[in-house]
């Protein structure tokens, strides 16, 4: 029951907030009238013109309001002229549509993105047909014999005041006739103002200053329905823009503005989407209901015309009228033919069961000629327009690398062979002309070969300059089509390898200069040539003499290169680039060093390096290789024993690393306080735990290890100065602490024991 009524109130408090927002377009005067305000009385009969039940809407406003003062936590509501957007970024303009949706009607896109601002007119000037009303804001002039500037406001009486003068009414007047009553009225007191014959000693100037502001309401298919305070100068576009235009299933044909109960005007939107002829509007009135009702014809329109889409039809519009709102149709369009879609009438259905749509053809050029009569459109049709084929009956097609410009030309009757090849460039230097291809198109579609000698036909011989057809396909190749262009490789180490063409005359140096010379670690002492070999041999080897100046190289200059021949550059096998080594640490010479020989040893480049500083510590040096690995060493013993195991043989990218003497000794892990300790000659590992505080209760006492400062990792003994005792911790599946695991145990129970303790208890 009571999530029943909270879900209740939360619905009623967000139907106040929605309903509201119609409300705040009252004025304020009509919040503060017992009963019914005198803007709902103005907006029931607005409602009531417009098709609307006044009371159905008026029970809401009622109902909405209440369920706002009944919501304590609902804020304050305070009335403001005209709803703004719910979004408004800092950008020029809010979005209030999507971006276009699918099957969105022609015109809509003009209402998708909403202006911050919904005034039509701020500055400049109003034309003399303006309709003058109260609040609205007149300067006056004078100037000539008298001079005089007034500020006049047109009262609630609709009339302004004027000195020596008195009230003068000017309500209802346009803009224009008003200025001319005032003239009269103040040629009575300003003689200068009553020159013969137009000749005035003084001059008047009368122009709008501030606008007044009017309220009007929009209703129907409406984005935000409602009431809204807009410019006096406003039109029903400006208004239909503050409510954020018309809904997907409003009218844009029929936008019907009521006064007095009255439908007064009928605007077509499509007038300003097509023609812009948006100044033919009407201007509004204080109390104006623009009404948008739900569009009843609209119409889908595809293929090649200008404007497709779908489209509203007015009454008695039909299909030459839906052509020309579109715009018309595009070159590309076949007229012949075009087709409707049609759901079937209701009134048509039983003598045509089974057929919920049926299509109907179109003779479009002769309905556009008037030659037939419109054809009627009927809601929710499909004119389909289809386009012309591609295929065009007039050209012949020239193809091939044999000639300078193939294509498509246009055919002409008695069009021959030659003369196409004529409009095509010519023939190039490299076309076969001793045969060349026509495929001809026959009138059943089928096709034939044709073919003709080129060089005769170009030569004046009338038996092979044939004469063409309308779609013919002429072919004339290049011999290269026709030819393999041979090539030759070459490998190895030369700047270019791979596959070049074999040109007349080639040689194994003009091969070699192509592929960009050798390269530094080339054997360019000779060259090795593959050539296919004769019958079951598959190829021969030759040995051809090189230099690297391939300018001296006599025998391969003058060496002809045959299709297919394959060139191979060895590596030269006594080339090597210099490898380094890094040697770091308490050396006289750290540094990177470059091997001299392929045996040296760690010792011959500690020699190298000036030896050992006094404060090296030999015992700890450490030494790793290029990929990362590190190698435990014993380096006193290699510098003893210089051709022991002990003194490895370096390899390049090989570091050597000999630090300072380190008086320490760290122990690391499962320790109550790991710590480095000052190590004490002949001292055990026990003692080194000891400075650590001792083993945490998790320790692994087993597996304590001593890590040398060389990288050696052994069990106990007397760990030497720089070494790491590590102590590992124990898995978590090992020995747990077993008064621990009953202190949980009986924690979890007592925590249970309260819990049913609490619930038996509330529930009594």
């Amino acid at each position: 029951m009571t999530l029943r009524s909270s879900h209740s109130r939360s619905f009623a408090a967000a139907l106040a907030r929605v309903l509201l927002i119609a409300l705040a377009a009252l004025p304020a005067q009509a919040q503060n009238l017992p009963g019914l305000p005198a803007s709902e009385r103005d907006l029931d009969a607005a409602a009531r013109a417009a098709g609307v039940d006044p009371r159905d809407l008026r029970e809401r406003m009622r109902g909405a309001t209440t369920s706002a003062e009944a919501d304590a936590t609902a804020p304050a509501r305070t009335f403001t002229p005209r709803p703004e957007p719910a979004i408004v970024p800092d950008s020029l303009a809010a979005v209030t549509r999507p971006t276009p949706v699918a099957g969105e009607p022609l015109g809509f896109e003009i209402f998708r993105w909403a202006p911050t601002t919904f005034e039509p007119l701020a500055h400049g000037p109003v034309g003399d047909d303006y309709p003058l009303g109260p609040g609205d804001e007149l300067t006056l002039t004078l100037w000539g014999d008298a001079q005089l500037a007034l500020t006049l406001t047109v009262s609630r009486e609709g009339s302004v005041t004027l000195p020596d003068v008195g009230q003068v009414a000017v309500s209802g007047l346009p803009l224009g006739a008003a200025r001319e009553r005032i003239r009269s009225a103040l040629a009575r007191v300003y003689s200068g103002l009553r020159g013969a014959g137009g000749r005035s000693s003084t001059s008047l100037s009368l122009s709008l200053g501030r606008l007044r502001s009017i309220q009007v309401f929009l209703l129907g298919q409406v984005v935000r329905p409602g009431g809204y305070t807009i410019s006096a100068v406003s039109r029903a576009l400006n208004a239909l823009y503050a409510a954020g235009g018309p809904t997907l299933a409003g009218s844009l044909r029929d936008v019907r503005i009521v006064r007095g109960g009255q439908v007064v005007a009928s605007v077509d939107l499509y007038d300003v989407i097509l023609k812009g002829a948006g100044q033919e509007m009407p201007r509004l009135e204080n109390g104006d209901v623009v009404f948008v009702p739900p569009a009843t014809r609209r119409v889908a329109l595809s293929g090649p015309v200008r404007r497709a889409g779908l489209i509203e039809l007015k009454e008695g519009e039909q299909l030459r009228d839906l052509l020309q709102i579109a715009g018309g149709v595009l070159p590309e369009a076949d007229v012949q033919r075009a087709q409707i879609d049609r759901v079937t009438p209701l009134e048509l259905r039983a003598a045509l069961p089974g057929q919920g749509r049926i299509a109907i053809d179109v003779p479009l050029s002769e309905v556009l000629s008037g030659a037939l009569a419109d054809v009627a459109m009927r809601d929710a049709d499909s004119l389909t327009v289809f386009v012309l084929p591609q295929r065009r009956g007039n050209t012949v097609n020239l193809t091939g690398r044999g000639v300078v410009r193939p294509g498509v030309y246009q055919y002409r009757e008695g069009l021959t062979v030659s003369q196409l090849i004529a409009l095509a460039g010519g023939v190039t230097p490299d076309a076969y002309l001793d045969r060349a291809q026509i495929v001809r198109t026959l009138r059943d579609s089928s096709r034939a070969s044709l073919h003709f000698v080129p060089a005769r036909a170009l030569s004046g011989d009338q038996a092979q300059d044939l004469p063409l057809q309308a779609l013919d396909d002429v072919s004339i190749r290049s011999k290269w089509d026709l030819e393999e262009r041979h090539q030759v490789t070459v490998h190895g180490l030369v700047r270019a390898p791979g596959r070049y063409e074999l040109l007349e005359g080639m040689t194994l140096t003009d091969l070699l200069m192509r592929a960009g010379g050798f390269t530094d670690d080339a054997y360019a002492v000779r060259a090795e040539l593959t050539r296919i070999g004769a019958g079951s041999h598959l190829a021969d080897t030759l040995q051809v003499p090189l230099q690297r100046d391939l300018t001296r190289c006599v025998e391969a200059s003058a060496f002809q290169l045959r299709a297919h021949d394959a060139v191979f550059i060895r590596r030269d096998p006594d080339f090597r680039e210099p490898e380094f080594v890094v040697l770091d640490g308490e050396v006289r010479f750290p540094g990177t060093y470059a091997l001299t020989r392929r045996d040296e040893r760690m010792s011959d480049l500690i020699g190298r390096a000036g030896g050992l500083t006094p404060e090296a510590y030999a015992e700890g040096a450490r030494f790793s290789r290029r990929n990362g690995s590190r190698l435990a060493i014993d380096l006193p013993l290699a510098l003893r024993r210089h051709t022991s195991r002990h003194d490895l043989v370096l390899l390049p990218g090989d570091t050597l690393l000999v630090p300072r003497h380190m008086p320490t000794v760290s122990i690391e892990g499962a320790v109550l306080n790991p710590v480095t300790a000052l190590h004490q000659p002949g001292a055990s590992v026990s003692y080194y735990v000891t400075q650590a505080s001792g083993f945490r209760n998790d320790a692994d006492r087993r597996a304590v290890v001593v890590v040398t400062p060389s990288g050696r990792v052994r069990k106990g003994g007397h760990p030497e100065p720089g070494s790491r005792i590590i102590v590992p911790a124990r898995p978590e599946g090992g020995p747990r602490d077993g008064l621990k695991d009953i202190a949980t145990v009986m924690s979890i129970v007592a925590s249970a024991a309260t819990t049913f303790f609490l619930v038996s208890q509330s529930g009594k």
